[in-house]
């Protein structure tokens, strides 16, 4: 069933209970006298003892402002992107398997659809819903990550246990601010892991805070989540499947379970990031995760503008300032030249995004994002719902177009992301546009008033104005 039948043949659940619902569980007897009290205070504390002191420590009163503020703008957009994807293919296939795998619970909001689920049931369905129109936030450290997947998690056992919107902000800092620090410290990427493993040292971190966990738990919650936490690069490799839209979520339900095991008294190992940083090459020495509260990476998170991969949101945005001069003049175009980085050319244009056969590999395509900015002056949901990327005049394009390294935006910006794109027309005359920062980067931040309509594009076709207008006041 396409999104758009969907959405009027399906009664859709409100969206309030979503933001801290009445419905509260009764619990688990987490904490009693069957957890060990630690090695002792002269034993030197391990990386995931520290990992649970961090979470211990964060507190609302004594967040920076900006960190607050920071947080309510990701839970808007995140809240937008699982909005958008409410009908799609992957979220519905995800929807019908929870019950048979997770039981009939009704403790947790699936977002846009009438049936709550369980904890694990809810979050899996959210991060899919989340992850699947390509258009939530990034964090980059090493690579590219995107800690918005997590907050279905922190949103579900926050609903359950009757939690508040300051428990949710705590919650959500507290997640996103492990994994990004790990995803500092290491690249999964380099060792043929997803950048996502960094989530399974946040989702445990998320649960023993909502939980009320004391540190030894949350440890071994983190040592048993950490350990099992390798999701394949192969995920986003190549033709990309629908599993790019459930790798983290299924970490989460997993790191979710690690917590409860935890809880009952279940160990789980330590030093898990030293072993991957020192046995799995490159082999680092001197491994170290910067876990100092003062240092906050929340303001530091981009949104994106269009939902596409974030490493080609730069081409996206300088193909849909081309387009209106080369208006009428598509077909005289001789060759499309691309300078980018790298490591960016080699994961969004390889040789199969220059003929993608599916979707998901459509929005990780260089050549196919640029060709549809240069033809349609934007880069939509729309255009991929309807095969755009199929189309010929867009295929054309593609098959004029070259990426190489660009020097001068390596000399001048090292880390950048940026994009130079030239264009040479038959008669000789060329245009080029350069963007240097794409808009939504933590240097050029979406403005209050556009991430408030990218929010409002999505959630009114499942919710209406006035249930849109709701959870944006709510937020």
């Amino acid at each position: 069933m396409k999104r758009r039948d969907f959405l009027k043949r399906t009664a859709i659940a409100g969206p309030a209970s979503l933001l801290l619902g009445s419905v509260r569980s009764d619990g688990y007897g987490f904490i009693g006298s069957a957890f060990a009290a630690g090695d002792g205070d002269d034993q030197k504390a391990t990386l995931e003892q520290k990992f649970a002191d961090f979470a211990i420590s964060i507190r609302y009163e004594a967040l920076p402002t900006d960190v607050i503020a920071s947080a309510k703008r990701v839970l808007l957009d995140t809240l937008g992107c699982a909005f958008g994807s409410v009908g799609s293919e992957p979220a519905n296939i995800a929807e019908a398997t929870i019950r048979k795998t997770f039981g009939d619970g009704n403790t947790a909001t699936v977002i846009g659809y009438a049936r709550p689920a369980t904890v694990e049931g809810a979050l899996f369905v959210n991060g899919v819903l989340v992850r699947s129109l390509d258009l939530n936030d990034t964090y980059i450290g090493t690579e590219p990550l995107h800690p918005s997947e997590m907050l279905p998690t922190a949103i579900a056992l926050c609903e359950e246990n009757g939690r508040s919107g300051r428990d949710l902000i705590e919650a959500m800092v507290a997640g996103y601010e492990a994994s990004m620090r790990v995803n500092d410290a290491i690249s999964f990427i380099e060792r043929g892991f997803h950048p996502l493993c960094a989530a399974s040292y946040g989702i445990p971190v998320i649960a023993g805070k909502i939980w009320g966990l004391p540190k030894e738990v949350i440890a071994n919650a983190v040592g048993i989540s950490g350990a099992r936490g390798f999701t394949s690069f192969v995920v986003n490799s190549g033709a990309i499947s629908m599993m790019k839209a459930m790798g983290l979520a299924a970490t989460a339900a997993d790191g979710v379970f690690a917590t409860r095991l935890a809880a009952q008294g279940f160990t789980g190992p330590s030093g898990t990031l030293e072993w991957l940083a020192s046995k799995m090459k490159p082999a680092k020495e001197g491994f170290t995760v910067d876990l100092e509260l003062a240092r906050y990476r929340l303001p530091r998170v981009a949104f994106k503008r269009f939902p596409i991969q974030i490493e080609l949101q730069a081409v996206a945005e300088a193909g849909a300032s081309l387009s209106a001069k080369i208006k009428g003049r598509a077909q005289n175009i001789r060759a499309i030249t691309v300078e980018t980085y790298p490591g960016i050319i080699e994961r969004v244009a390889d040789a199969a995004k220059f003929r993608p056969q599916t979707k998901g590999t459509a929005d990780h395509s260089l050549p196919v994002c640029l060709a549809m900015a240069l033809l349609d002056g934007d880069v939509t949901v729309a255009q991929f719902e309807k095969g755009r990327w199929r189309a010929q005049d867009v295929l054309a394009l593609v098959e004029k177009t070259s990426v190489k390294p660009g020097e001068a935006l390596i000399a001048k910006l090292p880390k950048g992301r940026g994009a130079s794109i030239e264009i040479v027309f038959t008669d000789g005359q060329s245009l080029r546009e350069i963007v240097e920062v794409p808009e939504g980067d933590a240097v050029r931040p979406l403005s209050r008033s556009s991430l408030e309509h990218k929010f409002m594009n999505f959630a009114v076709p499942v919710v209406g104005k006035a249930g849109a207008e709701h959870v944006l006041s709510l937020v």
